[in-house]
This record gives structure tokens, C-alpha cells and sequence, in this order.
């Protein structure tokens, strides 16, 4: 499917980009839609953050993204790096005692959070004392009103960041008022990224986040869960893989990037894909073949005494993937944190997991001569085939209950 995401520079006072506001798009139409409810414009934006990579969209930059009332009330923010971004409070969240008791515990673990659409002092005041940036509106406010906004920002140490510069005479005003950066279309309207993504079925996602909200919840069925769903796998560990974690070693299995990453942030991230009611009948046939392929494999590493049996699993569970996002398998596999084993058997590099990959795929097109090879290149015997092809067919129907 396509995503899309915008982006608008800011700018310092030499002109130079030093950050990006991401803003929602739903086409390639260059405005945002009003008619979309500003929390699911922010889970949008956050996945797709995860879908195109933070450093992409940003150059290695800053990311001013928008958050509304009730995803600061959620907490949703700690999905992204507090290194990357700048929380962006929308104009209209009211400064609640939940809403300030939140946002101080995002300043507390190291976030920087600004205000959007200043148009008044008063837009200001009850948010003076956590705010890093004001971003000050000068299309909706008055000369005077900027005034008196730059004097408190410069009381209370507050960076001010003049947005919907339009023309020379608004810059100059604003570096007047002693603006830090600027945002505008004096300096460039935003741009539109174009990308492709897998689509996720809802039925994969809602047993999963029920089995986490229990006290004695299975990791192992978790995992399970997980790995029924070669597009939900796939997006998991690309999260996994994002610049918020920064994990240095390779991940040998689901299980094992659950619980680096802790159940309350997998939720949190799970919360985001079934808000966005993300489901194809086209994703959900190559889903039910490729995780009966997964297991296939699985099967056969089990045969043959082969250890790595969850290497053989996500092989034959990612060797469709490339066709479901449309993409060269080398660019599918490049943002993965799987090891080097599974990524050259799935580029086509013989080896023992290439082996079986291609046993099971000849097996499912019936290639009599090519089984025959790869069943003596393997020491597998052949009439043990049709026991484990019958047992992952059965076992992909079970999970699928």
C-alpha cells in the first residue's frame, strides 16, 4: 500500500535547516485534511515515522512532531527517541492537571516539548514554566500580542520559533522579537515523501494486546502471535531496528525483542497499528501461505538436526515479503535486525537455509526432480515431507482461531 508523510523545514538565523516539522498527508494532495481527527493524524505519522526511518525523513535532523490531549495523556510520546524529536503540543490541549503531570514526566526523562499556534499570552502562560519552544503564529496573531509573547518567552528563558513566515517583512519582524528559527513558506512549502508498507490484519493485532494486558501473560504465545503474521513480523522488527532503541546486537527470535523492549511499549506501539484499522484480503492470502511456509522450513531445520530452527522460521516467513511491499528484497532486508545467515539465504546465497527454503518451494510448486536434489543434498527422507507440510498446515490453522 502507499503511505505518505510531509515534511516543513525550520530554519535559523543564517537561513540554515536545522530541523523538520512532519506533518500528516493521506495523498499526494499537499495539505493536511481536516476532516481526520488529530490523534489518528498522529498515530499515522508516528508508523509511518517507523515505516520511512526518522533519520530519512529528517536528514539527521530534529523532528517537531504534533501530539494532542489524549496522546500525552497516553503517553504515546516514548515511542520515539527523546534525542530526535520535539514533542509538539497542539493549540487546542488544554493545560489539564493530567496534561501537565504528563508533560513534566516527558521532561523528566529528557524530552523537549514546544507549543504550537501562540497567538496570545495568555495561549502561554499555564504552559511557561515546561515549554522549551514557543512557536509564535503570525498569521492569527497581532504586532502587539508578539510583543508581549516575546517578552515573557525571554523571562522565562523560552526559545521562540516564528511560524507561517510568509514574506521578508514577517522575518524581519520576527528576528526583531528575537526569534531562535523560522518556519514558513517565505523558506519552502512542505514536501511530500511517497512510500510503500504492509498492511496488518486487525485479528492479528487485538489478540495480542489482550494476552498483554494480563498479569501472567505467555511470552511464548505472544511470540506466537506474533509470527502468524508475516507483515506484522516484519513491522515489529523495523520498529525493533528504529533509532529509538539503538540495540547493537542482532535479534535471534520475537521472544527475545519483546523483552528488550518491555511489554509496556509494545503495547503502546500495537495500540497504534489497531487505531489505524489496518487490514487487505490481498496481505491476508500471502500471510496464510508464508506462515505455513515458515513452519514448513521450521519443520524440516527439525529433521535434519539443524539448531537454528527460529532462523529457518523467518526465512520461509519473510520470502514473500518483498512481493507485499513491492520492493527490492535487498531494500526489505536492509532495516531488519536479523542475522546475516537469514539475510543471504534470503537473497538467493546457498546454504543450508537456502537449502531448505528451496526444498519448500519446490515442494509447493511439485517439482519432482528439484525435491529428489534437495532431499538428498539435505539427508532428508522424502516420505517424512508430507508429514511436516500436514503438520504446518494444521498448525497455521490453530493459531488462526
Amino acid at each position: 500500500m502507499d503511505i505518505f508523510i510531509a515534511r516543513q523545514g525550520i530554519y535559523d538565523c543564517e537561513e540554515k535547516v536545522v530541523a523538520y516539522e512532519l506533518l500528516y498527508r493521506n495523498s499526494t494532495i499537499n495539505n493536511f485534511t481536516s476532516d481526520v481527527e488529530d490523534e489518528l493524524a498522529t498515530y499515522q505519522v508516528i508508523e509511518n515515522i517507523n515505516s520511512f526511518g526518522l533519520d530519512n525523513l529528517t536528514n539527521n535532523k530534529i523532528g517537531f512532531v504534533n501530539f494532542p490531549e489524549k496522546l500525552i495523556n497516553k503517553n504515546i510520546a516514548t515511542l520515539l527517541p527523546k534525542d530526535k524529536v520535539v514533542i509538539e503540543i497542539l493549540e487546542n490541549v488544554n493545560p489539564t492537571e493530567e496534561v501537565i503531570r504528563n508533560l513534566k514526566n516527558l521532561k523528566k526523562q529528557g524530552y523537549s516539548l514546544a507549543l504550537d499556534d501562540v497567538e496570545n499570552e495568555e495561549d502561554l502562560k499555564k504552559f511557561v514554566e515546561i515549554v522549551d519552544v514557543v512557536k509564535l503564529d503570525f498569521l492569527l496573531s497581532s504586532k502587539e500580542s508578539r510583543k508581549r509573547i516575546a517578552k515573557l518567552c525571554k523571562q522565562y528563558n523560552i526559545k521562540m520559533l516564528a511560524e507561517k513566515i510568509e514574506n521578508i517583512e514577517a522575518l524581519r519582524e520576527a528576528k526583531e522579537l528575537g526569534c531562535h528559527y523560522f518556519q514558513g513558506y517565505y523558506y519552502s512549502k512542505p514536501s511530500i515523501f511517497l512510500g510503500k508498507d504492509v498492511k496488518i490484519k486487525n485479528s492479528s493485532i487485538f489478540p495480542i494486546l489482550i494476552e498483554l494486558v494480563k498479569e501472567d501473560s505467555d511470552l511464548e504465545k505472544i511470540e506466537n502471535m506474533i509470527k502468524r503474521d508475516a507483515a506484522l513480523t516484519y513491522k515489529f522488527l523495523k520498529f525493533i531496528n528504529s533509532s529509538y532503541f539503538n540495540f547493537i546486537e542482532e535479534i535471534s527470535s520475537i521472544k527475545e525483542a519483546i523483552m528488550l523492549i518491555g511489554k509496556k511499549e509494545l503495547m503502546k506501539w500495537l495500540s497504534i497499528l489497531s487505531v489505524l484499522e489496518i487490514s487487505s484480503n490481498r496481505n491476508e492470502e500471502y500471510t496464510s501461505n508464508t506462515v505455513i511456509r515458515a513452519k514448513f522450513c521450521e519443520r524440516i531445520a527439525r529433521i535434519i538436526g539443524y539448531e537454528k530452527k527460529d532462523d529457518a522460521f523467518l526465512v520461509g516467513l519473510f520470502s514473500n515479503l518483498h512481493l507485499m511491499m513491492e520492493k527490492d528484497v535487498e531494500n526489505v532486508l536492509k532495516d531488519l535486525p536479523i542475522n546475516s545467515n537469514i539475510k543471504e539465504a534470503l537473497l538467493g546465497v546457498e546454504s543450508i537455509l537456502r537449502n531448505i527454503l528451496d526444498l519448500v518451494l519446490a515442494y509447493e510448486k511439485v517439482e519432482e526432480d528439484k525435491i529428489v536434489k534437495l532431499c538428498n543434498l539435505l539427508g532428508v527422507d522424502e516420505g517424512k515431507l508430507w508429514d511436516a507440510y500436514f503438520y504446518s498446515l494444521d498448525w497455521s490453522k490453530k493459531i488462526a482461531q
